[in-house]
């Protein structure tokens, strides 16, 4: 058993876990951040996920590595509505001390996306999808299409779906709009279609 892997191109892991199966798994990267986590049951013996960025990772449980291939992306997606607008540019990220309420927001016109100090505390998987999902803005006014469109091109990145999710669920507030997002969320997250284990 380890509790730690190296990984140094975008990778598939397959990994299972010993006699003690954990309810969470959590990897940290080498800057100590949680990179990638999973709740479980506390019976499954093994699960799959990837790791694109490279960097060395330690687990909080030990585990054994069964096979790691290059990685695997969903093979379909939910299809994206029709575009609401057509402001797509390259957009400038910069940091304002001052935002609150929101770890990032853009200004579709112009292409100027600002992120505040909350942004700067999330790991890089997450900072990822919160700015994809600000991207979305250049084309979608609606708040579930950019979710959509930061979820399709996070995974089509080689990111987990799990990250997906919990980007969105940790920085929305429970009111009725944003669980709404978040059920919409889950169900395209059901309707892309993994590889077979």
């Amino acid at each position: 058993m380890q509790q730690n892997l190296s990984n140094t191109s975008p990778q598939t892991f397959y990994i299972q876990f010993g006699e003690l199966m954990p309810k969470t798994f959590k990897l940290f990267n080498s800057q100590g951040q949680c990179y990638y986590f999973r709740f479980l049951d506390g019976k499954t013996k093994r699960i799959r996920f990837n790791i694109p960025d490279s960097d060395e990772y330690t687990a909080n449980v030990p585990f054994d590595i069964i096979k790691r291939v290059p990685i695997e992306l969903p093979v379909s997606y939910p299809p994206l509505p029709p575009a609401q607008r057509d402001r797509m540019k390259d957009v400038q990220v910069v940091f304002n001390p001052s935002l609150n309420g929101t770890p990032a927001r853009i200004y579709s016109q112009i292409g100027k996306i600002e992120i505040g100090k909350k942004f700067l505390t999330y790991p890089p998987p997450i900072k990822l999808f919160l700015l994809l999902h600000e991207q979305g803005h250049l084309i979608y006014r609606d708040e579930i299409y950019c979710d959509l469109w930061a979820m399709i091109n996070f995974l089509r990145l080689g990111y987990n779906q799990s990250t997906a999710f919990y980007s969105l669920s940790n920085v929305l507030s429970s009111s009725n709009e944003n669980i709404s997002r978040l059920r919409e969320m889950f169900r395209n997250i059901q309707k892309t279609q993994k590889s077979k284990l």
